[in-house]
């Protein structure tokens, strides 16, 4: 299914009402079964969604026992997409009760697990320019103005560009794509469009990327768990400058 369509919309411009064709996001419900059973209903954009189911499963910890990548079947209805996993094993929910229905953003992540000491270390004019590679290349992140943004990317180069309507879809997305092309998080960064909020701090800890860049601000919280993970956190990066808001170490000045 195509992540964007275009809708007939009313458009009122200096007291002029005009008739337009206009491109907006698809939303779509993401119904993921374990072994034939429903077990989560993710609202997210209908593109990358083997990513998508990967990185939400693998992340939550919800998976326990043998799957392969292909053993995920994905099956496209009119209203929906269907997701169908295949478990040697069984499903962990650590006692939480998942319920079916359009759910945003779906995270059992409470709490930091272990430190991230990764030693990478970035120059300022770099990550400048990778974060200006990263704003070209999130071309419906332009085109709608709703679709969220998030990359995986190295000391040199974008290696992907998730983009969802949830946020916490597109870091699910990035963090599935590394894992089913076994790229290693170490030496990595995230790359975000939006606001950094603890949920993201508690997924890109899970999987030790030591530096998460956004060209608006992290909450409270998550300048919280990411001073108590080890994650660098930079934030209102825009022209030729940037906040840091905690481990600026790996920023070299």
């Amino acid at each position: 299914m195509q992540p964007l369509e275009n809708k007939k919309i009313t458009k009122i411009e200096r007291k002029e009402i005009l008739k337009i064709d206009d491109t907006v996001a698809v939303e779509q419900k993401i119904k993921i079964y374990v072994n034939n059973e429903e077990i989560v209903s993710l609202a997210a954009s209908p593109f990358q969604v083997k990513e998508l189911v990967v990185g939400f499963l693998m992340t939550e910890g919800i998976l326990k026992g043998d799957w392969c990548p292909e053993k995920i079947y994905i099956e496209e209805t009119r209203d929906n997409t269907e997701v169908k996993v295949e478990l040697e094993g069984f499903v962990s929910l650590d006692g939480k009760t998942i319920t079916s229905g359009c759910m945003a953003a779906v995270s059992f992540l409470n709490d930091v697990k272990g430190y991230t000491d990764d030693s990478l270390r970035i120059e300022p004019d770099r990550l400048l320019n990778l974060f200006k590679q990263f704003q070209a290349k999130s071309t419906l992140y332009r085109t709608t103005g709703c679709i969220h943004a998030v990359a995986i990317a190295d000391l040199y180069n974008i290696l992907f560009i998730a983009e969802d309507v949830g946020r916490h879809n597109a870091v699910d997305k990035a963090i599935g794509w590394a894992l089913l092309n076994k790229v290693p998080f170490k030496g990595k960064i995230m790359l975000v469009s939006g606001r950094i909020s603890s949920e993201m701090i508690l997924k890109t800890a899970k999987w030790k990327i030591p530096i998460i860049v956004s060209r608006t601000a992290p909450t409270s919280l998550a300048v919280e768990l990411a001073d108590k993970s080890g994650l660098t956190v930079v934030g209102f990066l825009r022209g030729q400058r940037f906040n840091i808001y905690t481990h600026p170490e790996r920023i070299i000045i």
